[in-house]
């Protein structure tokens, strides 16, 4: 398992559900804290009807073990085993995420009216809701390391997430974290590892990470793109699963990768995964939006010296850093 440089002190988030009307109030959480959690802000017959269509995608690609019963397909078993030795990257997992991008509930759920709500209530109008959607999935003894979202998105630094699990995150099932802050350092430095894995550098005393062990379908967890986030391992033997889907205001700027699929070009273009959808609404953008171009850098660790330093309405940056 890969250690988090800063551990911290547990942290709990008050649910922000009854003040999901304020926009003031959920600005002024979002400043404070990174993030906002939502108890059942979805009906929890939506998620957990797009963990049924990702199942069978799954189970179509011999994704899931075969012990995994049917129950767990709709939602009623402990939860999708996957099957071994299956592992991110490989050329049957570039076939298998295709075939998740192409499920249109998935990006119909991205327009859900009450994260629609929300995210024009702290944003304002009008509202840009990215075309690339994407599917994290926890495997057993997988986790995500520390990271900001803004370094891999870029545009403008006021991007929102709305983290939405189609599984339950039970305690050991690979629990959600966000690092709390008075002030965001502004695009934190990488490490890459001997193993190729990255991560952002948090050194110790920058803040506390809030712990969420036990999301389910239903809940939303938003974050701003430049809050530091990291998903701890699942050691659990179960498959956990996430979509994750962003927003911004569309008169900032927005690079195109946003609006193309997740891990565009590796999965072709929407012409190819839409095709058979029975409404294309959900891809659409406003006509008019401003263009830049994503930076990269020669070295990931340089990342951070190469994005101009971020100026946000939403969260506090801290002034000399990057």
């Amino acid at each position: 398992m890969m250690s988090l440089q800063n551990d911290g002190v547990t942290v709990v988030a008050e649910d922000s559900t009854p003040i999901a009307g304020d926009p003031a109030a959920l600005r002024r959480r979002l400043r404070e804290q990174g993030m906002l959690l939502f108890r059942g802000l979805l009906p929890e017959a939506r998620p957990a009807e797009l963990r049924a269509r990702f199942a069978a995608v799954l189970r179509r690609h011999d994704w899931l073990a075969d012990a995994t019963p049917d129950s767990a397909i709709d939602g009623d078993g402990d939860g999708l085993r996957p099957a071994a030795n299956r592992r991110d990257g490989s050329p049957r997992w570039w076939r298998m995420y295709e075939d998740l991008q192409s499920v249109e509930l998935m990006h119909e759920l991205a327009h859900a009216p009450q994260l629609v709500r929300l995210m024009t209530a702290i944003l304002g109008k009008p509202l840009l809701n990215h075309t690339r959607r994407q599917v994290s999935l926890m495997h057993p003894g997988f986790w995500i390391p520390p990271h900001q979202e803004h370094t891999y998105v870029q545009g403008t630094p006021d991007v929102l997430t709305a983290w939405v699990p189609f599984t339950a995150f039970p305690a050991d099932g690979g629990t959600l974290r966000v690092l709390r802050e008075r002030a965001v350092p502004g695009v934190r430095p990488l490490t890459v590892h001997d193993s190729g894995g990255v991560e952002a550098v948090v050194e110790p005393g920058e803040g506390d990470w809030w712990r969420a062990p036990d999301l389910g379908p239903g809940d939303v967890v938003v974050m701003h793109a430049l809050a530091t986030r990291a998903v701890d391992e699942n050691v659990s033997p179960f498959l956990r699963g996430a979509v994750e889907y962003r927003y911004q205001s569309s008169r900032e700027p927005v690079c195109l990768a946003s609006l193309r699929p997740h891990h565009y070009p590796r999965v072709p273009g929407w012409e190819v995964l839409a095709a058979g959808w029975n409404d294309r609404r959900w891809l659409r953008v406003p006509l008019r939006v401003r263009q830049v171009d994503f930076l990269l850098p020669e070295r990931q660790e340089s990342w951070h010296e190469l994005l101009p330093r971020p100026v946000s309405r939403l969260v506090d940056v801290e002034p000399g850093r990057t």
